[in-house]
Order: structure tokens, then C-alpha cells, then sequence
């Protein structure tokens, strides 16, 4: 029986231990993922100009952001989660300042 069980037990080593490296990273991405399109809301914002952006390249983040959302939730990773709707609501501010700018 003895044998049986080491067999098993080698089949599924334990898990490697969590890094603090990786723990930092997991919440600094989405952290700065989050930001990377608040300076052009801004600009966007107080310049009411939109005639230099691409609204199919804002469709395209905004679907970006819904599937990582999406991804979050199926993996239940809290920091993707939050990263993800504070990242879609970005999204979906910028799509409508541009329908509303353009």
C-alpha cells in the first residue's frame, strides 16, 4: 500500500510557494493597466477633440477589457475582476466622450 501512495503522491508534487515578486506583479498589471487611458480621457475631456482617435481601435480595447473582465471572473482573480470593470468603465467613458466629440 505503501507504494501505491508514493506512486500518487509523486504524480502531483505540491504547489512552488507564492513569490512576493509574483504577488506584486499580479496587482501592479492591472494597476497600471487601469490608468493607461486616463491621460487621454483628460485630454480628451477638456480639449473636446477627438478627430485624431480611432474609434474602431477604442471598440477594440473595450472589447479587450471586457474579455479580460470575463477571464477574472472564470479564474476568480479578484485583481483581474477589479482591473477589468474599472478598465471596461474607462473604456466605455472614452467611447462616449468620442460619440459625444465627434
Amino acid at each position: 500500500m505503501r507504494f501505491l501512495y508514493t506512486e500518487y503522491s509523486s504524480m502531483f508534487p505540491p504547489p512552488p510557494p507564492t513569490l512576493p515578486f509574483a504577488v506584486i506583479v499580479a496587482w501592479l498589471a492591472p494597476v497600471v493597466n487601469c490608468i493607461q487611458l486616463l491621460p487621454q480621457v483628460y485630454k480628451t475631456w477638456t480639449t473636446r477633440r477627438v478627430h485624431d482617435l480611432s474609434l474602431h481601435s477604442l471598440l477594440l480595447l473595450l472589447l479587450t477589457s471586457i474579455l479580460w473582465l470575463l477571464h477574472g471572473y472564470c479564474i476568480a482573480d479578484v485583481p483581474l475582476m477589479a482591473a477589468g470593470l474599472f478598465t471596461v468603465t474607462v473604456n466605455i467613458v472614452m467611447v462616449t466622450l468620442y460619440g459625444m466629440y465627434s
